[in-house]
């Protein structure tokens, strides 16, 4: 508007001119700004509570295979607007699978039915052929956890599975009895059914037959991440298979027992908006206070 009133000139109106007329009272702008502020802050709660009500699933007569994941919170004490969000739509904006063979084994599928390889008793499962967990068939980026034991030899689990013919194979491997580190890890790729590049490769643990290992596989692009009760055993690089869900497998020779399995996928758009709002936080003490 200065520019234009250097090239064209204005008239005054009624003995105000434009500058008067655009003049404002600092006390005015500071009201103005909290305004927008105030705005934004309700326009985006308003946008993350349609989001997340619109990944609420609709009621329905079918069975559900899945049971819902438990409060998994590495930091149970950190309090924030943000965490309290991530709380209430976890299960739905990360994709949050659970199984824990209570409600059979319907949701497994391989070349066999499920009935004619792998034993089931008392919701713990003995693997034999490979099968794939069908709800996680589509997925691509994500977190897979379980709990299970070594009864003999090995426990092993496939990731990136597209189907029964292409997949990343991982098995947690018991060399020996003793005291003194035991373990190894080998892996190993299937294309087109055929096995490729198998490794084996020592770990400094010791584990023992019976006792439970909670095994989390981190698959990130072409990463993937395995560590074993909390410790981190192997990192992996490959790009040959982009997508595809989990299953689990026992070869001949070797027996374990799956207790549960999990898969939270990380790459909804609604998980994405939660994530950025997990790094506002507010004082435990003033969110106390609000309540």
């Amino acid at each position: 508007m200065r520019e234009a009133e250097d090239l064209y000139g204005f008239e005054e109106t009624h003995g105000t001119s434009w500058r008067a007329v655009l003049e404002v009272k600092p006390e005015d702008k500071a009201d103005r700004r909290g305004g927008i502020g105030t705005s934004i802050f309700v326009g985006v709660s308003v946008v993350v509570l349609i989001l997340a009500i619109s990944q609420l699933p609709m009621n329905s007569g079918a069975v559900k295979a899945v049971s819902p994941l438990p409060d998994a919170n590495p930091h149970p004490n950190q309090g924030g607007f943000g965490q309290l969000i991530g709380n209430l739509i976890q299960s739905k904006t990360a994709g949050t699978l659970r199984d824990d063979f209570h409600t059979g084994l319907g949701g497994w599928e391989g070349f066999r039915s499920s009935s004619a390889d792998w034993s089931l008793t008392g919701g713990e499962v003995r693997p034999a052929s490979l099968r794939l967990w069908k709800p996680s068939s589509s997925l691509s980026n994500y977190e897979l956890e379980f709990m299970g034991q070594i009864d003999h030899k090995s426990l092993d689990w496939a990731f990136r599975a597209a189907d029964l013919h292409n997949y990343y194979a991982t098995k947690l491997v018991m060399n020996r009895p003793g005291p003194l580190p035991n373990a190894g890890l080998v892996r190993f790729v299937v294309l087109d059914g055929r096995e490729r590049e198998r490794v084996e490769l020592p770990l400094p643990l010791t584990i023992e037959r019976g006792v439970d290992y909670r095994v989390r596989v981190s698959v990130r692009g072409n990463r993937f991440l395995t560590s074993v009760n909390g410790q981190l055993i192997s990192s992996w690089l490959d790009s040959r298979i982009s997508r595809g869900g989990v299953g689990f497998f026992s070869e001949d020779g070797e027996s374990s027992v799956l207790k549960w399995v999990s898969v939270s996928e990380r790459d909804s758009f609604l998980a994405r908006v939660v994530s950025h709002f997990s790094l506002i936080t507010l004082p435990t003490a003033a969110v106390a206070g609000s309540q």
